[in-house]
């Protein structure tokens, strides 16, 4: 079964990519396999090529609660996608086990991978707003820089240090595996997926259905006075003023440090 692997930090819009990939009818989509309880600690930066493809191939026949996230597709959150008989490609989505993506891409050649990158002000804004994942009680001012409210002691990337890390790792992955890795920026994901998500679609070797066009259409309709599900955390129902709402929001210190410390730089290339 071809493999596809979605990664970017948390509060980046992976959920609603693994949403738009598991539109797809011929697509297996699991969520954050590599840290569910059935996965956890299978693999990591040593494995080899063969514990890589074993845990693949227990990704795709694995059908519990989180894996598939059927408690959201149930409420309304996520949606119902039509599959095929036999669909024949998995597509997983990661927001914390950066770490392996390099030697998966190394180790297994017919792995293909996203990394989505998204403005670190907007990816900071989101994660200060989420109640979840935003410990009670922590100051943005002081976690921005470092998260070190969230990262202790866990594989996670919260922080624009990290944010910084990640994106340095795509640019590389990028450069070092043009024909199975690709970096996509949230911002153009977003303001115009019907032109981007096709050639990307292309590129892992997935058809691109009429389904997966819907979907866009449907996630990207304007829901600015909306009150409903579109607005919880985890909603891969977005319209197009999610991209700037950090602008508004944010503190200006914060917005105008990341301005000057990315200036110039190879990843000014994601600040919208």
């Amino acid at each position: 079964m071809r493999t596809v692997a979605l990664f970017g930090v948390a509060r980046s819009g992976t959920s609603w990519l693994g949403q738009v990939f598991n539109s797809s009818p011929d697509v297996v989509f699991r969520f954050q396999p590599l840290f569910a309880f059935e996965f956890k600690g299978r693999v990591d930066e040593d494995s080899t090529r063969a514990e890589y493809e074993r845990v693949f191939e227990d990704m795709a026949v694995a059908d519990t609660p989180f894996l598939t996230q059927r408690e959201k597709q149930e409420s309304g959150i996520y949606p119902n996608f039509r599959k095929s008989a036999a669909p024949d490609t998995l597509v997983f989505k990661e927001a914390r086990y950066q770490s392996v993506l390099e030697p998966m891409l190394r180790r297994v050649p017919g792995l293909k991978a996203l990394g989505l990158v998204r403005d670190p002000r907007a990816v900071l804004n989101s994660w200060r707003k989420n109640a979840k994942e935003f410990p009670p009680g922590s100051d943005i001012m002081r976690e921005w820089r470092f998260g070190n409210c969230k990262n202790s002691g866990s594989p996670d990337y919260f922080g624009y240090y990290k944010w910084k890390e990640v994106a340095h790792l795509y640019v590389d992955l990028e450069e070092q595996y043009p024909d199975r890795f690709r970096v996509l920026r949230y911002e153009d994901a977003v303001h115009d997926p019907l032109q981007v998500f096709p050639g990307l679609f292309s590129f892992c070797g997935i058809p691109y259905t009429q389904q997966t066009e819907d979907f866009l259409l449907e996630s990207s309709k304007d829901r600015s006075s909306s009150t409903s599900v579109e607005d919880r955390y985890y909603s891969v129902f977005k319209d197009k003023s999610v991209v700037d709402k950090w602008r508004k929001e944010l503190d200006p210190y914060i917005i105008e440090e990341i301005k000057a410390d990315l200036r110039s730089t190879r990843l000014e290339q994601f600040l919208s």
